[in-house]
């Protein structure tokens, strides 16, 4: 019997134009959260041996999301409300999450976390109250440790600010360290799975920044704008954006990085937009630059062209086994008056490099404040955003831009593919 045996070509899964749909089908497997919520945590436990730690406390909302894939509304989610948290240990998450309908509907929603409990809630409280409520959420927390037999193990913790609840384990004897670097060890690299949520988180942003480019004429404001990129994100399956970082006109030099206000966009300003929205628990973090009525002055194609060049400067460094500091060092003779990381040697965020994942600042960070005597090394499946800012001061206007992109074997791709605007290089 003959037999045709066809070849089939290896498939690049990093391009970002080989992308799922967003609905879940029987015709094809997409993406398997159930894997990759699983991936997350053995990765967790992992990092959290390799540290030498018996447990991680988390407090805030991306951290628990990726040790146990739970949800919290934004209000909860980051703002360290202290609402719920997450013990996790060897043998995997125990979540606290709040009283109420938040634990009924906890329960309802994710059956692979096997022990929920009520969490000891105390922002509320006052005074003697507070005191009382720590020393609960401190027994509470103490409890799993000792059912988990590493009460005497180091507890690393995902936040700095929560100081009475960690006073409070500390005056019960646990030994409490800092548990960030073991979470940003977990987080760094991203799983396939992960990657395709990026995919799918930028073209939603993609439509976002179409839809202002629509949008944008005189007499329209900033907050209208904004609106009307919101409606598209949320249509698309957008879970909400942080912060819309939005500048226009004289408000780009000095940057101004406040979201939008009722201020109303003239013919011919200058409009900065950074979409930040999270997607299946990821999240963008890439800006684009407009010009109301489409005819850029020549100040402006020059800001636009040398934001445009730092950003791509930096770009085709990246690849894996660089270093940080080599990729920083494109910016030094480029730094704009605003940021001087290099003289003030702390970070400025004008010419920056950082990780994006379950939140929109993760590690790897690239700067010239530390990046040159503290190198990182990068590495494939690293996904990053690259940002810069042009603008000297006198100027009336200035320019950002910002791009997200997965590190592959021989360089990135891109994943904020929407374009900038042809009128920028006419």
């Amino acid at each position: 019997m003959f037999i045709l045996e066809q070849k089939i070509p290896d498939i690049n899964v990093m391009d970002p134009k080989r992308m799922y749909g967003t609905n879940a089908v029987d015709y094809d497997i997409r993406i398997d959260f159930d894997s990759l919520r699983k991936k997350r945590t053995n990765r967790a436990i992992e990092m959290m041996k390799k540290h030498g730690l018996g447990a991680l406390l988390c407090f805030t909302g991306s951290k628990i999301r990726y040790v146990s894939g739970t949800y919290a509304a934004l209000s909860k989610g980051d703002a360290l409300m202290l609402y719920r948290y997450c013990v996790l240990t060897e043998d995997g998450p125990v979540l606290f999450e709040t009283p109420g309908t938040d634990f009924i509907c906890a329960k309802k929603a994710a059956p692979w976390v096997t022990d929920i409990r009520p969490a000891q809630v105390w922002k509320t409280g006052a005074g003697t109250a507070k005191s009382m409520m720590t020393k609960k959420f401190a027994q509470s927390v103490i409890q799993v440790l000792e059912e988990h037999g590493v009460r005497k193990e180091k507890l690393g913790v995902d936040e700095v600010g929560a100081w009475s609840a960690y006073k409070a384990l500390m005056d019960e004897g646990v030994e409490v360290v800092d548990g960030t670097p073991a979470l940003d060890d977990a987080v760094i690299i991203k799983f396939q799975e992960e990657l395709e949520i990026l995919k799918q988180a930028c073209a939603i942003a993609d439509a976002g920044f179409d839809t202002i480019e629509r949008r944008l004429r005189p007499g329209i404001r900033e907050n209208e704008l904004c609106g009307a990129c919101a409606n598209t994100l949320y249509s698309l399956g957008s879970e909400g954006f942080v912060h819309m970082t939005f500048a226009s006109g004289g408000d780009t030099n000095p940057f101004r990085r406040w979201g939008p206000t009722d201020k109303i966009i003239r013919y011919g300003d200058m409009v900065i937009i950074d979409l930040i929205h999270r997607y299946n628990g990821y999240w963008t973090c890439f800006y684009r630059n407009f010009v109301c009525g489409g005819k850029p002055t020549k100040e402006q194609k020059q800001l636009h062209q040398e934001t445009y060049d730092s950003v791509y400067a930096a770009i085709r460094k990246i690849r894996p086994g660089a270093k940080t500091s080599e990729i920083a060092e494109v910016w030094r003779e480029k730094e704009s008056w605003e940021s001087q990381d290099s003289k003030l040697k702390t970070v400025s965020l004008m010419q920056f490099g950082h990780g994006v994942g379950t939140w929109d600042h993760e590690p790897p960070y690239i700067t010239l404040a530390y990046s040159p005597e503290h190198p990182v090394e990068i590495r494939k499946n690293m996904y990053l955003a690259i940002e810069t800012y042009a603008g000297k001061w006198g100027q009336r206007e200035g320019a950002r831009l910002e791009e997200n992109m997965a590190v592959t074997d021989n360089g990135v791709e891109i994943y904020s593919m929407y374009p900038f605007p042809d009128y920028f290089f006419e």
